[in-house]
């Protein structure tokens, strides 16, 4: 490491610049996290977890090497250490939104619906328009068996971002489960338009086309399902 002042070799334990007196450890704490950055764009993910490993070794306060730590623990699958690291950036900045939220997306890849469920709304408490938030909420509580919760939060999504039409497409989910096939189909119907759900989407709207006795609208649909499903099975 060399001091941006002077020029002067440090070694890279030193915070102070023993030639000029210059503060050295927020460069070397920022480069080595753009360092880490890189190598994980670039595909190289040991060497992103060894680098924040050490990083947070040396700087065990430091919040974004932490929460950075914590994304890179998620992404390789070890979902204990990544909560590990997202609580300790938590306890150093109970405020941190965007950890909220990461930190109950791995509480929900935990299998841990309360948990994940806390997060998300710790996360909206401190930013209601946090859209994707709303979303995941009203997905955990889905598994959670809150359906009516889960109906409020996808209803609020929807709200804040009318586009986001996986919503709608849970929405449909829940009104078929409460029984409420009309409003089922018709959520059902304006999330066809969203390639990731429109095969699924088909599928609900044709059972509940068999469920009122139009057998050729179910069949109709079905194939257009398995036309849709063949066409991206030969684009993949």
């Amino acid at each position: 490491m060399r001091c941006s002042r002077c020029g002067r070799e440090a070694a890279e334990t030193d915070r102070f610049c023993a030639e000029c007196g210059m503060f050295l450890r927020e460069g070397y704490v920022d480069h080595r996290i753009m360092t880490a950055l890189q190598a994980e764009a670039e595909g190289h993910h040991r060497e992103a977890r060894r680098e924040l490993e050490r990083l947070v070794e040396g700087e065990p306060d430091h919040i974004l090497a932490n929460h950075l730590l914590g994304t890179v623990y998620f992404h390789q699958g070890t979902l204990d250490l990544a909560i590990e690291r997202y609580r300790r950036a938590l306890e150093l900045s109970p405020r941190f939104v965007v950890c909220w939220y990461d930190l109950g997306v791995a509480w929900y890849h935990r299998g841990n619906m309360p948990e994940a469920i806390r997060a998300y709304r710790r996360c909206l408490e401190l930013d209601p328009h946090y859209n994707a938030a709303h979303y995941r909420l009203g997905v955990a509580c889905f598994h959670a068996g809150e359906l009516d919760q889960a109906l409020e939060e996808f209803e609020r999504c929807t709200a804040l971002t009318p586009e986001y039409l996986m919503a709608r497409y849970h929405i449909g989910v829940i009104h078929e489960r409460l029984g409420d096939f009309a409003a089922a189909a018709r959520e059902f119907q304006r999330s066809r338009d969203d390639a990731i759900g429109e095969v699924s989407s088909l599928y609900h709207l044709a059972h509940i086309r068999r469920m009122d006795g139009d057998a050729d609208g179910a069949r109709e649909l079905l194939e257009q399902a398995r036309q849709f499903a063949r066409a991206h099975a030969v684009d993949a």
